[in-house]
C-alpha cells in the first residue's frame, strides 16, 4: 500500500519532470496553431517514445482567478468541459491531492472516454504558478466500470503572468497513455482537439468572469 509520504514524493517527481518538459525548446513540432486566437498546441516525444502534447495561449484572465479556478477541483467541470467528472479522493497537504477525473469523448467523438486517478501538487517556479503529478493506483479510488483507465505520465498546467495583470498565459503539458487500442493518426487529432478545447473553455471562463465583474 502505498503511504501518504510515498505519493508526495511521486507528486514531486512528477511536478519537476513535468515543469522541465513544459519549458524544454528542442524537439517540439506544431501540430495545430491558431493565429488569430494565438493558440499553439505541439508534440514531441518523451523519454518511451510516446507523443505527449503541449499547448500554450495567452487569455484575458488574471493569473489569481485562473489559478483559483484549476486548483478547485471539485467544480472544475462547471468550466473545464473537456472532463465530465472530477472530485478529490484524498487531501494530503495543503498543496498535494489524489483527484479522480473522467474525460469527455475525443477529438469530436473519435475516442470514448477515459478516467484516472491522478496524484497532484501545486507550486511556484518563480512566478509561474504550476499544478502537476501523474497517474497513481489508490486502493480507495473508483473501479472504472465501463470506462477504459488511461494512464498519465509526467503532466502540468501552468499560468504564466504577464505584463497586463489582466492576462494569463496558459501552458499545458499532456502526456497521457489513452490505453485501448487507438490508431496514432486518431490520436494525432483527438489529443491537440482536446488541448484547444480546453482553452477554449478557459477563455468562457474569462468571458463569463468579467461579465460578472470579477476583473
Amino acid at each position: 500500500m502505498t503511504t501518504d509520504t510515498e505519493y508526495v514524493k511521486i507528486a514531486e517527481k512528477a511536478w519537476r519532470e513535468a515543469l522541465e518538459i513544459a519549458k524544454s525548446v528542442e524537439g517540439w513540432k506544431v501540430e495545430k496553431e491558431d493565429k488569430e486566437l494565438g493558440d499553439i498546441v505541439e508534440s514531441c516525444r518523451n523519454s518511451a517514445g510516446r507523443k505527449i502534447y503541449r499547448c500554450k495561449s495567452t487569455i484575458s484572465i488574471p493569473p489569481k482567478l485562473l489559478i483559483a479556478a484549476l486548483t478547485d477541483t471539485d467544480r472544475v467541470t462547471t468550466w473545464n468541459f473537456t472532463l465530465t467528472e472530477a472530485r478529490t479522493l484524498k487531501k494530503i497537504s495543503d498543496t498535494v491531492a489524489i483527484s479522480y477525473q473522467v474525460t469527455s469523448d475525443g477529438g469530436g467523438g473519435l475516442v470514448s472516454a477515459r478516467d484516472f486517478i491522478y496524484v497532484s501538487m501545486q507550486g511556484y517556479d518563480g512566478r509561474t504558478f504550476v499544478m502537476g503529478g501523474q497517474s497513481v493506483e489508490y486502493k480507495d479510488g473508483p473501479t472504472s466500470g465501463g470506462i477504459v483507465r488511461a494512464v498519465n505520465g509526467p503532466g502540468c498546467q501552468m499560468v504564466i503572468p504577464t505584463g497586463d495583470r489582466n492576462k494569463s498565459q496558459m501552458v499545458w503539458l499532456m502526456d497521457c497513455d489513452y490505453k485501448g487500442w487507438i490508431p496514432q493518426s486518431v490520436l494525432d487529432i483527438a489529443m491537440p482537439f482536446a488541448q484547444t478545447s480546453f482553452l477554449e473553455s478557459v477563455r468562457k471562463l474569462a468571458i463569463k468572469l468579467k461579465e460578472e465583474g470579477k476583473f
